[in-house]
């Protein structure tokens, strides 16, 4: 019996759901690393953050180097910290149970914004609370426990407030004691007092600086623990900060943002334990660096990550086969099936049997991976997409299975698109972002473009911001550039940074992207008969003059190729009651670009100033 497409294993586009759903074993049976990725700087160099856009696999990455390193020492700990994770217990008891990962999340309330800038101090109690609980669970297998250890516990016992056992939170309100030690190294505490953090410039406050001293003097006594020899990761995921409440969304960077810093200063401690390693490693959405760089104070975080990053990038330029890493992720998934069938197929085997030789009249690899961002989802996007249509039944992605699923697939990339726009806009401005862009055009220039916001959109944040959205749309992928000259293309997952803006490039939608957007080249065909050159307003033209209405001259481009109009009240300096008063058919006279006049579909010019 032929394996059918509902058949293959899509697993889920987050990786933490997909191992809930489907189990560790298919995950780890069917994941694919780029080869070009250095695993090895991430579990014993020097390196420390995993950064990409979302969908490039940061999650699974992690999940992956668990296995991996739980392989190389099965007796290795490894300790999940998801940022505002929403796990159940009963998924947490799972996971524990999968690979022996001790889960936790933080969890911080919309009340507690704190107006202050620094979050560093903070981080550091609650890293400190994890590798606390991580130790004991671990039968003080992680550091000894002697009487340096028991101080830097008791020491952070200090801070006391409502705990759940694998809930790191930031709460209101918390209880503080002063330690010290003693003559004979045994830790005291004054009468405790209480920390509020909703307070009014909280941190200025006295009780503020005696939580600071708490966790100075943790600082002081955790590079002084001594470590076993038994290897210790804690792997921070799900950074994510959304464009919401103002106050809420600033402060939910100035927490990533110092989150970032907290992990590079406990490494730099980790790394003084020569012979034994221990690590944090922290997966970072670059959209995330992006909306910091933009909405609050950095504190220069770019040289954090820049020094200590691996990125993960899936682009091959030299190949567009399915060679690719992208298509060895599909291909993979399809062997899977087949071995689970029984079926043993060669490469080549598989890619004749599953794929036709073209895909709307193009090589069926380039018309994939033209068809995505280069990224592991767009493949678990497309199988469920394909696996939700008519085509679900079929034993090969035909060119009837694409034509099938091609509206899905394009309605959930936009879809995803949208959700890491929330990292930079509110959910109106994304809504107005996205309604400026469907059924306008697939491709078009920067003025065609100004001229359909200023007709629709006047006085919006895309009248107001226009360069700034670009660049984002460029980065996010809904744009790209093509160049009507040399037929080439420019996009931001190919390696291409910034949008260019110039009369040799175009602008163009992803190709993924257009049926939901409702745009195409044979609408754009229609429209742009007369608008397929790139005049931008101030250029200076040839025309000549082929008919006169009232108030206008009726005038062709560039011999005959385009059409436009000039208002009588641009014809000349002075006022004149006629337009033959200026000109006369068949005049050939220089005009300058004012714009296009989209309702009449004709270049807007004048004689004015030539």
């Amino acid at each position: 019996m032929d394996i059918q497409i509902k058949d293959i294993y899509a697993g889920k586009p987050d990786a933490k759901d997909e191992i809930d759903a489907e189990g560790l074993e298919p995950f780890l049976a069917n994941y694919i690393m780029p080869e070009n990725f250095n695993l090895e700087s991430l579990v014993k160099g020097s390196y420390y953050f995993i950064t990409g856009y979302k969908g490039t696999g940061k999650t699974a990455l992690l999940y992956y180097i668990d296995d991996y390193i739980k392989k190389e020492d099965m007796m290795t700990c490894s300790s999940f910290v998801f940022f505002k994770g929403d796990y159940s217990d009963l998924q947490r008891q799972e996971l524990e149970l999968l690979s022996k990962r001790l889960i936790s999340a933080i969890s911080i309330g919309n009340d507690v914004v704190l107006e202050g800038q620094d979050f560093e101090y903070i981080w550091r109690w609650l890293f400190y609370q994890r590798i606390i609980e991580d130790n004991k669970d671990y039968n003080y297998g992680i550091y000894v426990k002697n009487n340096k250890w028991d101080l830097f516990e008791k020491t952070i016992n200090q801070i006391g407030g409502e705990r759940k056992k694998k809930l790191l939170s930031i709460p209101s309100k918390v209880t503080l004691a002063l330690p010290y030690i003693d003559s004979t190294q045994q830790i005291k505490a004054e009468p405790k007092v209480e920390l509020d953090f909703l307070s009014a410039k909280v941190q200025e406050s006295n009780n503020y600086r005696l939580f600071v001293q708490i966790i100075d003097l943790a600082d002081e006594l955790f590079g002084q623990l001594k470590r076993t020899d038994i290897p210790y990761y804690i792997f921070v995921d799900e950074l994510e900060a959304y464009y919401g409440e103002e106050k809420v969304f600033k402060r939910d960077l100035r927490l990533i943002r110092d989150l970032i810093f907290t992990i590079k200063k406990v490494n730099s401690v980790f790394v003084k334990d020569k012979g034994v390693i221990t690590k944090v490693i922290c997966s970072v959405r670059t959209e995330i660096l992006n909306a910091i760089n933009r909405f609050v104070i950095t504190k220069e975080l770019n040289k954090v990550t820049s020094g200590y990053e691996v990125p993960l990038i899936w682009d091959y330029t030299n190949t567009n086969s399915f060679g690719h890493p992208i298509l060895k992720i599909l291909s993979k998934r399809i062997e899977y099936a087949e071995k689970e069938n029984g079926n043993r197929l060669s490469e080549k085997e598989l890619i004749k049997k599953w794929f036709p030789e073209k895909i709307n009249g193009n090589d069926p690899a380039n018309y994939l991976l033209n068809n995505s961002w280069c990224k592991p989802r767009d493949i678990v996007r497309l199988i469920l997409a394909a696996q939700n249509c008519l085509g679900s039944s079929n034993s090969c992605f035909s060119q009837a299975t694409i034509d099938f699923c091609h509206k899905k697939y394009s309605t959930d990339s936009l879809v995803e698109i949208k959700e890491e726009m929330r990292a930079l806009y509110s959910s109106e401005e994304i809504n107005l972002i996205i309604r400026c862009l469907t059924g306008f055009r697939s491709v078009f220039t920067v003025d065609e473009l100004k001229w359909h916001i200023k007709r629709y959109y006047s006085d919006s944040i895309l009248e107001k911001k226009l360069n700034v959205i670009l660049d984002d749309l460029y980065r996010l992928g809904i744009i790209g550039n093509f160049s009507p000259i040399s037929k080439s293309y420019r996009w931001q997952h190919k390696g291409d940074d910034g949008l260019v803006l110039s009369k040799e490039w175009k602008i163009m939608i992803h190709v993924a992207l257009q049926n939901a957007l409702s745009v195409n080249r044979k609408h754009d065909k229609v429209n742009n008969s007369n608008t397929n050159i790139n005049f931008c307003v101030g250029d200076k033209v040839e025309v000549t003059v082929v008919r006169i209405v009232p108030n206008f001259a009726i005038v062709t481009i560039d011999n005959g190729k385009y059409t436009g109009s000039i208002h009588i009240s641009q014809l000349s300096e002075r006022f004149n009651e006629k337009v033959e008063e200026e000109v006369s058919v068949g005049d050939v006279r220089k005009a300058k670009v004012l714009g296009f006049d989209e309702m009449h579909n004709k270049w807007k010019l004048t004689l004015k100033g030539i």
